[in-house]
């Protein structure tokens, strides 16, 4: 059986479009991994100035506790507990316990508990 270089000429040409087709699917694939890592880059930016935000945010939640708690002792310090206001619950009875009227008294200023009052009523 004769081979003619004509038929070399058409495996050529099939090899060379069969190359060619797998050098673009290589490229396509090597465009998708580029956009994937810059994504992947853009979310960790993202997530890094986000976790440098919350640290600060907490910093400032940190400062302004500690400032919450110092004036609040000296707040006690000074307070008179002139000026109060009530708070009241009930707490039913049972067969083997009376009903409880409690009646809290709180400084308005400090929020102290400055009183409680209980008055006991019947059994159920």
């Amino acid at each position: 059986m004769s081979h003619h270089h004509y038929e070399d000429v058409i495996d050529n040409k099939a090899t060379n479009d069969r190359i060619k087709k797998i050098e673009e699917e290589k490229n396509k694939l090597e465009e998708e991994k580029k956009s994937l890592i810059k994504a992947e880059e853009i979310k960790n930016i993202r997530a890094f100035k986000l976790s440098q935000d919350l640290e600060q945010l907490k910093a400032v939640r940190d400062k302004t506790e500690k400032a919450i708690i110092e004036k609040t002792k000296e707040l006690y310090k000074y307070c008179t507990h002139e000026k109060t206001r009530d708070e009241h619950r009930y707490v039913e009875g049972g067969y083997l316990n009376k009903s409880e009227n409690i009646t809290t008294t709180y400084c308005a200023l400090c929020g102290i508990q400055v009183d409680e009052k209980v008055k006991y009523g019947g059994y159920s």
